[in-house]
């Protein structure tokens, strides 16, 4: 299937690599807002304008899309409006990655390299599960959220949409974090944290109140 991915940072560049184990994609240009310098690209597949832009493609045959944002907000901004205009949002799973079968992963989820899924998780859409984050059973990963590199969440733990999960991060089993939530990176979370806000440290405190378009 002819597939853009949206963004050309180096969240495209590791989107790209993951989906070049997928025989049935075929990557055709990367979607950047900036206006590109001529002959723009990585490796080799080109990097055009923005959303407008897409219509264009999608007659010469793209039915498929990513979006490789790291911002939870503008990732779930860039896979509604795709949705909305009718293209298929797909996966990217790396091949070292480990899912167990009775995991549900949603649309639009990244899952990169040696990432491990446990027994019953549920992920939502357009989630990214960064780089050998564990991801233990019974999970519950709301849409747009994003599990930093190396992060390990104990048992039935519960991620709210668009919370971010920064790198190296512990989660212990029965928690929920909140909806557009962050916990910074390496933090130890031992109990309940609540919808928008910022939390770190061992253990986890919040350290200050987000809005929800922040």
């Amino acid at each position: 299937m002819k597939t853009i991915i949206i963004g050309a940072g180096g969240q495209a560049r590791i989107l790209y690599e993951i989906l070049s184990y997928d025989r049935n994609v075929e990557i055709v240009a990367f979607v950047h807002n900036e206006v590109p310098k001529p002959g723009a690209n990585i490796k080799g597949i080109p990097i055009v304008g923005d959303h407008s832009v897409i219509p264009g493609l999608m007659e010469r045959g793209v039915k498929g899309a990513i979006v490789a944002v790291s911002m939870n907000d503008i990732r779930a901004a860039h896979f509604e409006k795709l949705r909305g205009m009718g293209l298929e949002l797909i996966n990217a799973i790396h091949p070292t990655a480990s899912i167990a079968p009775s995991a549900r992963l949603g649309h639009g989820v990244t899952v990169s390299m040696g990432a491990i899924i446990s027994t019953g998780v549920r992920i939502g859409d357009n989630v990214i599960i960064n780089t050998g984050a564990i991801i233990e059973h019974d999970n519950q990963i709301g849409d747009h959220a994003h599990v930093g590199p190396g992060c390990s969440l104990a048992g039935a733990v519960k991620v709210g949409n668009s919370a971010l999960v920064g790198i190296g991060s512990v989660v212990k089993e029965l928690v929920t974090i909140g909806q557009n939530t962050v916990v910074g990176a390496g933090s130890v979370v031992l109990e309940n944290i609540p919808d928008n806000v910022v939390v770190g440290g061992t253990p986890a405190k919040v350290v200050q109140g987000r809005r929800d378009d922040e």
